[in-house]
């Protein structure tokens, strides 16, 4: 991670933390029977329902979410399986709004303003290890790697989202954001730093850090548009449902992607 993109992160969270008028973007987690009303919350639930997918049925107790940001996968792991979790990030902004998040639901977790090239853990403590777009922002996440898997118990997982740089159905966004700033003379945000790697570039890292049974498969082929209103994201987000419902009647896992058109891609690996 470079040091403007460290500084563009640690901007983000403590905006949203003190920021009370978009209470949306404090919070992106989704109760167990509800429907997500906005884009980010409809994206990890469903990011959660892959991991709950590769979880089920293995009797899994402990996990750790690094680089966790607002927890909100870390908060669905507690709430919805039962999990004992640990939060992990470099930003103190972060963990504060992990803790506002858990503190909001009543969930309960221990948090770690730690860096997640060197865990504050012991060997093998954890059954599962994610993290949800994380590494792309690092140039070289040989390291994270090779700590997820010391602090992972044998049979465990490893479960990560990785949202590096590439041409996808992601730059109808570019569009939007081209046209949001030009009439609205807006200076927006620039993106962070992602590394390019493909993903069988992570695959080869993840094998070389340890892990067996690696495999990949790309996910989310919904664009995410922002800057946009309440309004705009509920109308969206509810459009982006009904494409959902329909890709399931033909598709057992309506979420995943294309190397074509989807910029996303799941991680994962195992330690025997």
């Amino acid at each position: 991670m470079t040091k403007e993109s460290n500084i563009q992160f640690e901007q983000k969270w403590r905006s949203i933390l003190k920021n009370n008028s978009h209470p949306d973007e404090k919070t992106i987690f989704v109760e167990e029977g509800e429907k997500p009303t906005t884009q980010r919350q409809f994206n990890l639930l469903h990011y959660f329902e892959f991991i709950q997918k590769k979880t089920d049925g293995k009797n899994y107790k402990t996990a750790l979410e690094i680089g966790c940001g607002r927890g909100t996968i870390g908060l669905y792991l507690n709430k919805y399986l039962g999990m004992d979790v640990s939060l992990l990030d470099s930003s103190e902004d972060a963990i504060n709004l992990a803790k506002y998040n858990f503190d909001l639901w009543k969930g309960k977790g221990n948090f770690f303003m730690e860096n997640a090239r060197k865990l504050p853990f012991q060997n093998e403590s954890f059954d599962v290890v994610v993290s949800i777009g994380l590494l792309e922002h690092l140039s070289d996440y040989s390291t994270v790697l090779s700590e997820q898997f010391r602090v992972l118990k044998k049979g465990g997982v490893m479960i990560s989202l990785n949202i590096p740089k590439k041409k996808s159905v992601q730059f109808l966004n570019d569009v939007y954001r081209f046209i949001v700033g030009k009439y609205k003379k807006r200076t927006l945000q620039k993106d962070y730093f992602r590394n390019e790697d493909m993903p069988e570039n992570y695959v080869e890292k993840t094998k070389a850090s340890g892990f067996s049974d690696v495999k990949y498969f790309y996910v989310n082929p919904f664009p995410l548009f922002t800057p946009l209103g309440k309004r705009g994201e509920h109308i969206l987000t509810l459009f982006y449902r009904g494409i959902y419902f329909l890709r399931g009647l033909f598709m057992k896992y309506p979420f995943r992607g294309s190397r074509m058109f989807s910029q996303a891609h799941f991680l994962t690996g195992k330690k025997k």
